[in-house]
């Protein structure tokens, strides 16, 4: 009985799933002849799309193929400028050079006026001040007069130039008709011989009174000022300003007494339009420091100025133990101001020697690092490999050697000139 019930159900399964199968495959005839036609057409449709669209890509191709053989468009590496063009962009050359790229020494340093730019005045001979015309901070320029001195000292030597100068003039006609005389044999030798010897000591000692007020600073125009009885007062001395500069000190107060060869000089002028900037070098530091090395100087407000080693002591200071290491300075815009302390960047004379370029030399053009090189009337745009970089240089691996020239100012105009050629616009070839 169980085993006639388990066959009945297992027939009544294979039934139901052939009749299912059935089914399927009788709505499967019906829909199929459309649906794939359609999908075939539009398979068939898209090759031919992608066939048309070769076809046309490879008449662009062609197309393209006749104007650059390579497969690539013309790349414009040359610009012609003429020299107003040139002076327009502000393009100055370099040259590339052997250096360190990256290497800095970092000391303390001081500002200081240019010793040579110094002028101490004091006057030479003792006197009271009578007038005072400067003060401190004055500028002052080349012959001004500061101060007036009377001076008995110098009274005595003007007067003393005066007489034999009067002597001289009172024996001059008695030679010349002692001369006379004896050229047309009237006078004796003896007589003429006397007159003459008369005439060159009177000479003698005008030149010996000349050379003293020399020594005491009054010149020849101020000599022959003296016979004039209104600016030849002969006890007064005006200190003269012997540069242009500013008055850094004054020891001048009128009714002073002034002593020749004070320690103090009445006067200091200094010209601070070129200063000192003084660095101190500590033992490690030595042996890199060079004169003639590049350097920075970096103010409190974040300001840079670019200088160069000028002097480096061959000693050792005693007090400071320290060496030094001097840069002379234009300081026409006054930013450096003297007894302000700085800070010294020097190059590394002890840094790695290396081909190297400026950092403003360097540009990117089409995805290529490059320089651009002088030729003729035209710069061509050179690819240049790169190695290590400094804020002021960098290293070159290929492409340049030591001395070629080089675009180092206004190469970033150049390249907007080429790339404006490209357009049609501008001087590229």
């Amino acid at each position: 009985m169980t085993l006639t019930y388990e066959r009945g159900r297992l027939a009544l399964f294979l039934a139901a799933c052939s009749a299912a199968w059935s089914l399927a495959l009788t709505g499967c005839s019906d829909a199929a002849p459309g649906e794939l036609s359609h999908s075939h057409a539009t398979e068939n449709d898209h090759a031919d799309g992608h066939a048309d669209d070769d076809h046309d890509g490879g008449e662009h191709d062609g197309e393209a193929g006749e104007s650059d053989p390579s497969g690539r468009a013309d790349s414009h590496t040359e610009i012609a400028l003429t020299d107003a063009e040139r002076d327009a962009l502000g393009v100055v050359l370099g040259a590339v050079s052997r250096g360190p790229v990256d290497g800095w020494v970092e000391l303390p340093g001081e500002v200081r006026f240019d010793e040579n730019r110094i002028a101490l005045v004091s006057a030479p001979v003792e006197g009271v001040i009578r007038d005072v015309f400067a003060s401190v901070g004055d500028q002052v320029r080349q012959g001004d007069v500061l101060a007036v001195l009377d001076s008995r000292e110098l009274a005595e030597a003007k007067a003393a130039y005066l007489s034999t100068l009067a002597s001289m003039e009172l024996v001059r006609p008695e030679f010349e008709r002692e001369r006379a005389l004896f050229d047309r044999g009237v006078s004796t030798e003896s007589r003429f011989q006397t007159a003459r010897r008369e005439l060159e000591e009177a000479r003698i000692a005008v030149r010996s009174a000349q050379y003293q007020l020399d020594a005491l600073g009054v010149d020849e125009t101020a000599r022959d000022a003296l016979a004039d009885t209104e600016t030849g007062a002969l006890s007064r001395y005006a200190l003269i300003a012997p540069m242009d500069g500013v008055i850094t000190e004054r020891h001048a107060v009128r009714g002073e007494f002034a002593e020749a060869g004070d320690v103090e000089p009445t006067f200091v002028i200094a010209d601070s339009r070129q200063v000192w900037v003084d660095a101190a070098i500590y033992g490690p530091d030595m042996l890199r420091v060079r004169q003639g090395a590049r350097a920075r100087i970096r103010l409190n407000d974040a300001g840079l100025i670019r200088s160069e080693v000028s002097f480096v002591a061959p000693q050792i200071g005693e007090a400071t133990r320290t060496g030094l290491a001097r840069l002379i300075v234009d300081n026409e815009d006054g930013r450096l101001m003297p007894g302000a302390f700085v800070t010294v960047e020097l190059e590394d004379a002890a840094a790695a020697q290396s081909l190297r370029a400026p950092a403003s030399a360097i540009q990117m053009l089409e995805g290529e690092t490059v320089v651009f090189i002088p030729e003729g009337d035209r710069f061509e745009a050179r690819p240049v490999r790169l190695g290590r970089r400094g804020p002021d240089y960098v290293e070159i691996v290929a492409g340049l050697a030591v001395g070629d020239a080089l675009v180092v100012e206004g190469a970033f105009a150049l390249k907007a000139e080429l790339q404006k050629g490209e357009f049609g616009d501008g001087h590229a070839h």
